[in-house]
């Protein structure tokens, strides 16, 4: 599902800089976002980054064509597992600092189960 830059657009290029595939255009003072190359920021962040960073409300908003066509309605679970492996596989790869185990150590042994 590509997003849409809306009629209240005051291009302030916010979601431009920020987009990591490089969808978001700019031609002749409007801005656009190309729907070939806009994949909602799958992969590099959790939330469309052009949506979460415009001062605007609905400035940036879902393109209409992804409600009405499920074309790739059974991408969708697929997609969804993938998110939630790689997001899980993150979890598992940080790092552990030293801090939050001696927190937890000294706040286990002054929890007095009843």
């Amino acid at each position: 599902m590509a997003y849409t830059i809306t009629s209240k657009c005051i291009s302030c290029d916010r979601c431009e800089s920020v987009c990591p595939t490089n969808a978001i255009q700019v031609k002749d003072q409007q801005t656009w976002i190309d729907p070939n190359l806009c994949n909602n920021c799958v992969g590099h962040y959790g939330t469309p980054q052009c949506a979460a960073g415009c001062p605007i409300p609905d400035g940036c908003v879902p393109s209409l064509s992804s409600f009405i066509s499920p074309a790739n309605k059974g991408d969708y679970w697929a997609s969804w597992f993938n998110l939630h492996d790689r997001l899980v596989e993150r979890l598992h790869q940080s790092k552990r600092t030293r801090y939050w185990e001696e927190w937890f150590k000294v706040y286990s042994q002054t929890f007095n189960p009843c």
